[in-house]
């Protein structure tokens, strides 16, 4: 039954490459459908393990970099890189990656799983490792308050086997490590960042949970523009990095102490991490001639302020927000009511996507002026774009769906990376 479902699943994912659709996660949803273990039957197959990153902000991009700095080492690696992080998506990786006779190829799995989706799937797969990234207000129609979401990542770190890495200054990733079997690591930032990144208690107020007691393997301790500072297990090293804004930065540590976690020597994880581009969607530079566009995605509070806070970096000539309201989305976009926008103050801006004139309103409370707001993308596009200079810069800001719909609009026009 395995070997007929892959069958199925290749054939559906030819068929959508025929149809030059994505196919990120049809193929993962029949199989599902057809026989309920796949997942587990296959993944068991691995030499070397499951390793689970989960978390509210930092999935996809902490995925991919890890995913570059075991490959850098000659690992060879199954992970979901579409950013699909249902347990579809993961199905569909695997049916991608699979010989037709069943086989995996790979040495070990690193996968991204939504909150939730990572609670259901520790049930069949105990993973060797967890990557535990933080925890915030995120999609509430889906998760409701953040002590479940909280519970539904307790769930996965109970079930790791070996080792669970955890950011030392989230609160509540912190006090998982009382509930678990497995070796913790921690990651984390010095008391001088604190202020930059606040967990979800702390976003307006003051900082209340440094946990400083506690040593973390890898400390971030400076960053500036392409360049971090970090401490690993207490040596300092400066590094350069390809990637955009400063959760980055704290993503970064967040691979480097899982990759020492593999057995990986400190040089070769600085050397093969710096080379690593943004994964789509997040912090991504695509180019139209001599314009630049950056293409952010946003989908709660505390993603969306260090989002803001990393394009201060970066001089551009328009900003855009584009704001669906779709189920991947979160249905609920009360949450923008939580973003502090003043980094948009004196800046030209649009509004765009379904939740356009709501974005528009949530703007003006904060007296910052919008040019104009349009519901239609591909219009808001095109308008945004004039209104950039030739080597000028624009900085879009967008929901799930939103941003994958502006990309598919820019794959039309120019280069934009395939997923």
């Amino acid at each position: 039954m395995r070997l007929i479902s892959l069958w199925i699943g290749k054939s559906v994912l030819l068929g959508l490459k025929l149809l030059n659709k994505r196919g990120a996660a049809l193929p993962g949803l029949v199989v599902e459908k057809i026989y309920p273990n796949f997942l587990s039957k296959m993944l068991q197959t691995l030499p070397e393990g499951v390793v689970v990153i989960s978390g509210t902000n930092g999935k996809t991009t902490t995925t991919k970099m890890l995913s570059a700095v075991l490959k850098g080492t000659g690992k060879k690696v199954l992970t979901n890189p579409t950013g699909s992080n249902f347990t579809r998506g993961v199905v569909a990786a695997i049916i991608a990656d699979a010989s037709w006779g069943g086989r995996l190829r790979q040495d070990i799995a690193i996968i991204e799983l939504d909150e939730a989706y990572a609670s259901k799937f520790v049930e069949h797969i105990s993973p060797r490792m967890s990557v535990i990234l933080n925890v915030m207000r995120d999609q509430m129609d889906r998760f409701g308050e953040i002590d479940h979401t909280a519970r539904l990542l307790q769930n996965v770190v109970n079930k790791t086997t070996d080792v669970v890495i955890l950011n030392r200054d989230d609160s509540r990733v912190y006090a998982m490590r009382n509930q678990t079997k497995s070796q913790s690591m921690f990651f984390g930032v010095s008391h001088d960042l604190r202020a930059i990144y606040r967990n979800d208690d702390e976003l307006h107020g003051d900082i209340s949970n440094t946990n400083t007691n506690t040593n973390a393997t890898v400390e971030l301790l400076g960053v500036n523009d392409d360049k971090i500072v970090v401490k690993i297990e207490e040596v300092k090293y400066d590094i350069r990095l390809s990637l955009y804004g400063t959760y980055n930065a704290q993503n970064a540590c967040a691979v480097i102490a899982t990759s020492l976690a593999l057995g990986l020597h400190p040089s070769d994880i600085v050397h093969n991490i710096t080379n690593v581009t943004p994964a789509f969607g997040r912090g991504e530079r695509i180019y139209i001639g001599e314009k630049r566009i950056i293409l952010q995605l946003v989908k709660n509070p505390g993603g969306f302020r260090h989002a803001l806070i990393g394009a201060t970096t970066v001089k551009d000539d328009h900003t855009m927000v584009a704001i669906n309201d779709d189920y991947p989305d979160g249905r609920d976009v009360s949450w923008l009511w939580d973003v502090d926008f003043s980094a948009l103050q004196g800046k030209s801006i649009s509004t765009a996507g379904m939740r356009a004139a709501d974005m528009a309103l949530r703007l003006q409370y904060d007296e910052i002026p919008v040019e104009d707001y349009e519901q239609n993308l591909n219009t808001a596009l095109k308008q945004a774009i004039l209104k950039v200079p030739d080597e000028g810069t624009l900085h879009v800001y967008a929901t799930y769906t939103a941003m994958l719909k502006l990309r598919s609009l820019l794959s039309t026009i120019t280069e934009v990376e395939k997923v």
